[in-house]
């Protein structure tokens, strides 16, 4: 029997075991996602349980197997964990000006934290003009079910300084406290800043 040798132990970084993952899927003549999409399909892959039993089966190529087995170990270890704890509106106030300062246009992140306080997401949502028609509170929402999270806050930048909230500011942020009552995650508050200020909506009442 020969025994052959794999450079899948010389793997040192997740850099390298992605680029070699698709070195390894170049050769296989996939350079591109929807040529993998169609791999899969014409595999007969439907769920995770059937690429599982692909991974380790005798149709899978020796090299693939390897490594992705290596990546799913990987992705089993990461940590979800973040750094950022924020105490107070004071604390996330200021960390959100730095965040979205010298923003040209108007944008609107989400924020999800766990019970400890920790940032466990944030997500840029929506870009331009905001209006109570185009941020939804589903789009808002559905990443807070996906994580699960404790609870959420958002931010949006006016970047002419103008921190006093329109009255699509108010209506949308009415639309996200009834949305988090149903959903039973926790809504922290809906900054604006600009110009190296902010505005936390909770600390003034506005909901």
């Amino acid at each position: 029997m020969k025994i052959m040798k794999s450079k899948h132990y010389l793997i040192n970084t997740d850099m390298e075991l992605l680029s070699t993952l698709f070195g390894q899927l170049k050769e296989e003549g996939i350079t591109e996602f929807e040529q993998l999409i169609q791999k899969i399909k014409g595999l007969g892959l439907n769920d995770f349980n059937d690429l599982f039993k692909y991974l380790s089966g005798a149709n899978c190529p020796e090299n693939i197997a390897i490594i992705s087995e290596d990546l799913l170990e990987r992705l089993r270890m990461a940590s979800f964990d973040r750094d950022d704890v924020l105490t107070s509106s004071n604390e996330v106030g200021m960390y959100l000006t730095n965040k979205l300062a010298n923003r040209k246009q108007e944008e609107l992140w989400a924020f999800y934290i766990d019970n400890s306080n920790h940032i466990i997401a944030e997500k840029c949502l929506f870009r331009g003009t905001l209006d109570k028609s185009v941020a939804h509170p589903r789009e808002i929402f559905r990443w807070a079910v996906i994580y699960p999270c404790a609870g959420i806050f958002v931010v949006h930048n006016h970047p002419s300084g103008n921190l006093i909230p329109s009255q699509s500011d108010l209506e949308l942020t009415k639309m996200l406290q009834k949305a988090s009552e149903m959903m039973h995650v926790d809504f922290l508050d809906h900054f604006i800043v600009g110009k190296g200020r902010y505005l936390s909506m909770r600390e003034h009442q506005l909901f």
